[in-house]
This record gives C-alpha cells, structure tokens and sequence, in this order.
C-alpha cells in the first residue's frame, strides 16, 4: 500500500498491509512478498511472519515452501542508497587535513623565543624552520632580513609577509586571533661583521642559534662554538667576508 504524506515536501510512503489490515497503524514496509498474481508490501516482522504461516499451512520447512519472493520496496532501496551516501560524506569529512604551518624570522618584539612560537602554535598553526607545502606565513621580526634562506624561500614559494618589527604588532594580531600577511619582503641583508655592533651581533647570533637547534642563553656569554659555527656558516668566501643570511 502506497500512501503520499507531507513531511517538508510531498513524498510517497510505503505502508506495510498487514500492519495496516490488522489495527490501522501506518507502519512503514521494507519488503514486498509475491505469490502467484499477488503481492503485498511488508514490514520486515509480517513478512518473516506470513512466511512461516505458509510453510505451517503446507506443512512444509521453511525452505521447501512455495516459491515466495520476498525483495526490498522500492522505498527501502531508496533509503539505503542515501545511508551510503551518508557513510561516504562522513568519511570524506573525517580525512585528516594537513596543518598549515608558519615560519618566524628574528626576534619578536615583547616575546623570547619560545613563547613566540608558542603563540603561534596556540593559533592552530605549526612552527617550521624552512617553508614546505603546508606554510602560509613568513612573520619578520627583528634582524629578521638577516636570514636569507627563510626571506628566500617565502620568495621562491610565493609565501606572504608578516613584518612585526613595528612594537605591539605581533601581540595585537595574537589577541586577535589572527595572523594577517601582505607586507613588503625584504631582500636578504648582507651585513659585514664590522658594520654590526656587538650588542646587534650577538642578537643575531642568538637568533640563528635558535633557529638552527643550539641552545644559547638569552643573556651573557654565546658558547664559543656557537659563535664559530655561525661564522662558518655565514662565510662568503668568494668575497671573503662573513655575509649574515
């Protein structure tokens, strides 16, 4: 028995006869029993039900009864497909995305090392040294130019600019929730060891001792080691000067 109800729109609903036939409930059928020329819908107790009773009237096993084909309505059919559809939305949604990751470069203002990143991380961003397919931020700091290979790959990958250098920037983008790119990048600095003083030197030092895995104190004495393996590492020895990058 076939019946149009109005839910939100206008829908055809199936309704189960024997349920229907016995005390006028509207129960809803998920199966359709044939016999001869006839058929009735179903729900899925009166069509276990109507089975036994033929095979009882028989006398025959549940098996060897009269051929009776028993399939889903169309309805039930209907119903099953938007359930996979469903399953299929909901594992789609559930995929695990890729976290979007940030570099810094130099020191932020009203922040140390840590808690700068720490900020970051608390956005829901990750804190990457060098710039992959997930980063979408270069946020400068101070002394931030000095550090080519970062200012080179937010060049190369197209990567936005964050300068923080202006005091308060990068906090008020913090309470905000929101880090915001767009500022002109600058060009890698190239600044001989002479022309830098002491206190900017070792600023710059601890800067790219952090960013490179050394542990360095925020105050007094750089290890000796330290110092040596930045001089190292910013030698351009084509022009035989130190070059902070």
């Amino acid at each position: 028995m076939r019946k149009t109800v109005q839910v939100i729109s206008y829908v055809e609903k199936t309704i189960c006869d024997g349920c229907h036939a016995k005390n006028g409930v509207e129960a809803e059928a998920s199966d359709v029993l044939s016999l001869g020329g006839r058929s009735w819908d179903l729900c899925g107790s009166h069509a276990e039900r109507f089975g036994a009773w033929l095979a009882d009237a028989l006398n025959l096993p549940d098996a060897d009864a009269v051929p009776v084909e028993v399939e889903p309505s169309p309805a039930a059919a209907v119903d099953d497909d938007d359930d996979r559809e469903q399953e299929e939305r909901s594992e789609e949604a559930t995929d695990p995305q890729p976290v979007l990751s940030v570099m810094i470069s130099g020191e932020v203002d009203g922040y140390d090392w840590e808690d700068a990143r720490q900020a970051v991380r608390n956005l829901g961003y990750e804190v990457v040294g060098r710039a992959d397919e997930s980063t979408v931020l270069l946020i400068l700091g101070e002394g931030g130019e000095r550090n080519g290979t970062k200012l080179r790959d937010a060049s190369e990958r197209g990567i936005p600019c964050m300068d923080v250098r202006q005091p308060g920037r990068f906090k008020a983008a913090v309470v905000a929730g929101e880090f915001v790119g767009g500022d002109p990048l600058p060009e890698p600095a190239k600044v001989g060891p002479k022309v830098m003083s002491e206190r900017e030197r070792n600023r710059a030092v601890r800067a790219w001792a952090r960013e490179n895995g050394y542990v360095v104190p925020s105050k007094g004495r750089i290890p000796m080691h330290v110092k040596h393996a930045y001089e190292m590492t910013h030698r351009d020895v084509s022009q035989g000067k130190a070059v902070a990058a």
